[in-house]
């Protein structure tokens, strides 16, 4: 599989890109049991020495605040732990406005450049892009000038302004002409759930990421192609790095019978968290899960709990693998968060998926021309898995 990991795949124009493959929980320090005292008087010791003899450290304007904070980030950073991360508390407000899917920027997201430059993925609705006609298919070719050919996508982030009420201009590419418009950044919420109807019985859902309003966007998807007649139900989970678990688990309510379980979360002492369906109704729907080697940890989660209880026929390639958990701890004194692996999941069959990853009951590959190709992007007809998909249900119905 060539496509690249799904954090640089596409990237939403708003200056900063959050790593969501992660089922996460949130905790207050409270008081913390440990084995052996941390001595800390080397840490005090080296700060007044840093602050004694440092030659540039009143011209860097540094502080005890910003050594501490540095210390933190250090002792992070020792874990070897890639989805361990400290946030300072505006940092962490920033993540939360992030997973909401509000920010400020002109609502686009793009793939890498290719030689000729950036392909829109995304244009979300009412953002300052879709307000200019900027389209999904688009080839964004120039950015306040610039070339996007062949960059990379901090590159590209980089020939934005600094100053968020300065106007952008982007020029784009579409059938062979080429249009330039100006933008001024706004606030965008991102949809975290697309659908359509594909034939008079099968209705499609994307889902993106489990953050959010997933589980409303979900059930207003549901509602909306039932409406029009949908018997069946696709859901697409490719690509899907994965999210928050109360998110993916408000999801699964609606799908699987309440009291059924649907995770377990095994931290290294041994205790254990079981979580199991709180749905008063679920879909009466057939479903197929799409599936790829970069649906991961929270999307994971999802697919394997239904294919568990024989809900869905799950389709693509094998899953990532990501079958733990990361914790957010608050830090005393307004101090800051920190976030690490902190729990395994595991499958209502009691599998840990991590390092292994799901399974699909059809094994089905894209073509590899289109592997680099964002999901987005496919036309159906192209999309091997998906046709797959809507073959299955017609069998069914024979």
């Amino acid at each position: 599989m060539k496509r690249p990991d799904s954090a640089s795949v596409t990237i939403i124009i708003c200056f900063i890109i959050v790593a969501i493959l992660s089922v996460s929980l949130v905790f207050m320090l409270g008081e913390q049991s440990t084995a052996k005292e941390l001595d800390v008087s080397l840490l005090q010791e080296l700060a007044d020495t840093i602050r004694s003899n440092y030659f540039f450290f009143e011209d860097l304007g540094l502080d005890n605040d910003q050594l501490l904070e540095a210390a933190m980030r250090g002792m992070i950073s020792r874990l070897d732990d890639p989805y361990a991360q400290y946030f300072t508390e505006e940092e962490y407000q920033k993540l939360l406005s992030d997973n909401e899917g509000n920010y400020i920027g002109i609502g686009i997201s793009i793939q890498t450049p290719d030689e000729i430059g950036a392909k829109v993925v995304n244009v979300y609705t009412g953002s300052p892009a879709d307000l200019a006609g900027i389209r999904k298919g688009d080839v964004i070719t120039r950015i306040n000038g610039i070339s996007t050919a062949g960059k990379g996508l901090e590159e590209v982030l980089s020939f934005f302004s600094d100053d968020v009420t300065m106007p952008e201009e982007l020029t784009y590419l579409r059938g062979g002409f080429e249009t330039t418009v100006s933008l001024t950044r706004a606030e965008v919420h991102i949809d975290r759930v697309t659908y359509e109807a594909l034939t008079e019985d099968i209705g499609y859902v994307r889902i993106l990421e489990f953050n959010g309003s997933v589980a409303e966007e979900f059930a207003n998807a549901v509602d909306v192609l039932q409406e029009l007649g949908a018997k069946n139900l696709i859901i697409d989970l490719r690509d899907n790095p994965g999210g928050g678990l109360y998110e993916v688990l408000n999801v699964a309510y609606q799908m699987i019978p309440k009291g059924e379980l649907i995770v377990s979360i095994r931290s290294k002492n041994g205790d254990e968290s079981v979580y199991t369906s709180k749905g008063e109704e679920t879909i009466s729907m057939r479903l197929m899960v799409l599936v790829n080697g970069y649906s991961a940890s929270a999307s994971e989660l999802l697919a394997a709990a239904l294919q568990d209880y024989k809900l869905a026929t799950v389709v693509g390639t094998q899953t990532f693998g990501k079958g733990i958990v990361q914790s957010y701890f608050h830090l005393s004194g307004n101090r800051g968060w920190a976030k690490m692996t902190t729990d395994a999941y595991y499958t209502p069959n009691g599998v840990c998926i991590h390092d292994v990853g799901v399974t699909p009951d059809l094994i089905v590959e894209l073509p590899e021309e289109l592997n680099d190709l964002a999901i987005e992007l496919l036309e159906p007809a192209q999309d091997k898995q998906l046709q797959a998909a809507i073959a299955l249900f017609s069998q069914q119905s024979r």
